[in-house]
């Protein structure tokens, strides 16, 4: 690409609130600059954030190759980025921050960067322009069931657990009567301890192929509303690296003292449903199905405890009742 034709698309998406509610200023992202030495981009930009505490703010680089169609946030390989990025990034004192990018690309005159500014303060911010999503079992209504959506780095997630489909019995419901749920037109959804008021609240649970509507393609829409897929392991992954494995920055407050929710990603401890029909974990522990399959009788998940703040990737039989979020494509 000819670098000297760069462009930096600047975008603050950080509108949050504090534990008490109180409103919280945005941080302000400005005078982005560039100069470039061989295949080294020097980024030069300002940021400041009316709100004295916490004095730090989040900061991360998105790049595009097709002119902001696509964003990727992955600079540990073969790219990288140092400087005045990621975590602790002073908004308070004034001065110039700086980010240095080694590029080694092919050339393309659609290159973007996107400078993103959090001041991590819990509840985080919607996606810029698709605020809500209007999907059956939405836990939102202004007329119509809609799920939030809550923008981390470069990924747009829906910000409460699917909750779509008819619940059946965990031990005897379903089309062969013994708990399964099975391929055919109605998509079908476990409530912990077959009370549909928690499937409300907490989503619904659902066996993995349930999930997938029965194909195994990573990132397959599945029971996602249009537009939307079930993560991979790798788009797990992802998000993990953006709130530094800090499994509290994912979780909602007030389920233990030790969750901070600076991502916004708000999970609830939903507990699980287990081969047998049984369930556990409520108020304990979470597990999200991603559509990346371990072998044909298990898959991948990615859970969250009470009692640590681990970002945990293991896998199961596909037969459990997991959690579901959407990812936008």
């Amino acid at each position: 690409m000819k670098l000297k034709n760069i462009l930096y698309y600047l975008a603050v998406i950080v509108l949050l609130t504090s534990q008490l509610w109180a409103q919280n200023t945005n941080p302000v992202v400005t005078n982005v600059t560039f100069s470039i030495s061989g295949t080294t981009v020097t980024v030069h930009y300002d940021v400041a954030d009316a709100d004295v505490l916490p004095g730090t703010v989040t900061i991360s680089m998105q790049v595009s190759s097709n002119g902001g169609t696509t964003w990727d946030y992955n600079y540990n390989s073969p790219t990288t980025a140092t400087g005045d990025i990621g975590p602790g990034i002073n908004s308070q004192d004034g001065l110039i921050k700086t980010i240095t990018w080694t590029y080694s690309g092919v050339e393309n005159s659609n290159f973007k960067i996107m400078i993103l500014a959090n001041d991590n303060t819990a509840d985080g911010s919607p996606c810029v322009g698709t605020e809500k999503v209007y999907y059956e079992g939405g836990p939102n209504n202004d007329g119509a069931a809609y799920y939030n959506t809550i923008q981390i780095g470069g990924q747009c997630w829906l910000k409460e657990n699917l909750n779509v489909g008819t619940m059946i019995n965990s031990t005897t419901g379903g089309s062969n009567s013994d708990g399964s749920q099975t391929n055919n037109p109605t998509i079908e959804k476990y409530c912990y301890n077959n009370n549909e008021a928690i499937c409300t609240t907490y989503g619904g649970l659902y066996q993995w192929d349930e999930a997938m509507q029965y194909v195994t393609t990573e990132g397959a829409q599945g029971i996602c509303p249009t537009g939307w897929h079930i993560p991979t392991n790798a788009e797990f992954a992802t998000l993990s690296t953006i709130v530094g494995g800090d499994g509290n920055a994912l979780k909602a407050i007030g389920q233990d003292n030790t969750n901070t929710n600076t991502s916004g990603f708000s999970a609830l401890f939903t507990g699980y449903r287990l081969e047998a029909g049984t369930f556990n974990a409520l108020g304990y522990d979470t597990f999200f199905w991603p559509s990346t399959e371990h072998d044909a009788a298990y898959s991948y998940d990615i859970s969250l405890s009470y009692d640590n703040s681990n970002i945990h990737l293991d896998f199961n039989t596909k037969i459990f009742g997991f959690s579901v979020r959407c990812l936008k494509n």
